[in-house]
Formats: C-alpha cells, structure tokens, sequence
C-alpha cells in the first residue's frame, strides 16, 4: 500500500474556500439589487 504523507491529513482548501466565499457574497448582492430595482418599480405583491 502506498505511505501516506502526514501533510495529507492536514489539507485545508483557504483558496477553494476564498473564491466560495467571494461567489456567495457576489450572488447575494445581485439578488439583493435586482430586489431593490423590482421594489422600485413596484413588481412585487
């Protein structure tokens, strides 16, 4: 069997995390704008 590094087991994704992060903050804030244009416009009930 292949030997395992011990830096295997403490592996942590910051950079996957970081874009994850910038994602969800991006997406939030185009909902949140789009909310605000159809609120101005009175689109919604």
């Amino acid at each position: 069997m292949a030997k395992k590094d011990k830096g295997d087991d403490d592996f942590r994704p910051t950079g996957t995390l970081a874009i994850l992060a910038i994602f969800i903050i991006t997406l939030i804030a185009i909902w949140t704008t789009i909310y605000m244009i159809l609120v101005g416009r009175g689109g919604t009930l």
